[in-house]
This record gives C-alpha cells, sequence and structure tokens, in this order.
C-alpha cells in the first residue's frame, strides 16, 4: 500500500463519517412526504445520507484500488453507526456499500462517463441487496411479501439514482482530474 493512497483513505473515511453526521443534523425528519396504504404510510419522498457514502465508496474503488473498496465503506459505515446505532440490517448496508466499492475497482480503467453509468447501474444493486435484507426482516417471507418490500422502495431507490447522479459524478472531478494530469505527466509528449 502506497503512503499517498492510505492517507486519502484516511480523508475519505473522515469525509464520510463527517459528512453522513453532518448530512442527518440537515435531514432530521426525512422522509417528508407520505402515501397510505391499507392503513399503513410509507414514504413517496424521502432523503437521506447514502448518496455520501455511495460516492465515497465508488471513489475509494475507482482511485485507490480494491483493497480500498472494502475498507473505506466499512470504516465509515462501522464508525458512522458508532453515533447513529443500528440493527442488523447492517449486514445488507454495509456489504451493499462494498459492492459499489467493488464495481468502482472494475471499472477502475473504463472511461470517466462509463463509470458514472456503473455507479448508478450499482446503486440498483445496492437497492435490490439491502432490500432483501429488508424483506427478510421486516415483511411476510413470501412472494407476496416480496413484491410489497420491493414495490414500497420504490421511491428510496429513485432518491438514491437520482442523489447519485448528481454526487458520484461532484465528487469524483478532482480524484479524475488529478489523474488526468498524472497521467499526463507520465505519458510526456503523448508517447
Amino acid at each position: 500500500m502506497k503512503l499517498d493512497n492510505r492517507l486519502m483513505a484516511i480523508a475519505l473515511i473522515v469525509m464520510g463519517v463527517v459528512g453522513r453526521i453532518w448530512l442527518r443534523w440537515l435531514m432530521p425528519s426525512a422522509p417528508h412526504f407520505y402515501i397510505s396504504l391499507n392503513g399503513a404510510s410509507y414514504p413517496i419522498f424521502m432523503m437521506d445520507m447514502f448518496f455520501w457514502v455511495a460516492a465515497i465508496s465508488m471513489i475509494a474503488g475507482r482511485y485507490l484500488g480494491k483493497l480500498y473498496s472494502f475498507i473505506v465503506p466499512f470504516s465509515i459505515m462501522g464508525i458512522s453507526d458508532i453515533y447513529f446505532g443500528n440493527t442488523w440490517i447492517f449486514i445488507f448496508t454495509w456489504t451493499g456499500f462494498m459492492m459499489m466499492g467493488i464495481v468502482a475497482y472494475k471499472r477502475k480503467n473504463a472511461t470517466y462517463s462509463s463509470y458514472i453509468g456503473y455507479g448508478l447501474a450499482s446503486v440498483i444493486l445496492y437497492d435490490i441487496w439491502t432490500n432483501f435484507g429488508s424483506w427478510l426482516g421486516w415483511y411476510p417471507h413470501n412472494l407476496d411479501g416480496l413484491i410489497l418490500c420491493y414495490t414500497l422502495a420504490i421511491p428510496f431507490m429513485l432518491w438514491h439514482i437520482l442523489s447519485s447522479a448528481i454526487a458520484i459524478p461532484f465528487l469524483s472531478i478532482p480524484f479524475e482530474y488529478a489523474r488526468t494530469l498524472h497521467d499526463e505527466v507520465s505519458e510526456p509528449n503523448g508517447a
């Protein structure tokens, strides 16, 4: 492990933990809008800290490497969950962010636009995985429960896709710029 990568990983972990806690203070009453179905209220729009950890997980995988695609999201979630608390669903959320880091690692040599596209695809993978965990924990273990779980998760997934479509490119720009500069220095005169 290069020292630069270790320092950048520490910086990303600090950014992730501080950002996740700070965003929680900014949005304490989320979700904001509800719909009632069969006597129960479900969110139709919500805001959470997902996009922050998702973007940092993607950055760790693409720009720091394979090991960091595990270490950075695991550390962010572990440290910040000491503050927030969690339930057994952490098994799915933590591994979901690690999956996002792995997707980014696998696309480390892809074009920037391809990386963003795979980032958004990994958001869907994350939601499929974590909603499966939700189904195991809080819904009837039959086909109707599975369909209900995934149907009610659509607003969350739409927010995750929208927020990540903004956060992943925006937070990745400085890293992409540094990578471009590094490549230009490594190959002077286009050779």
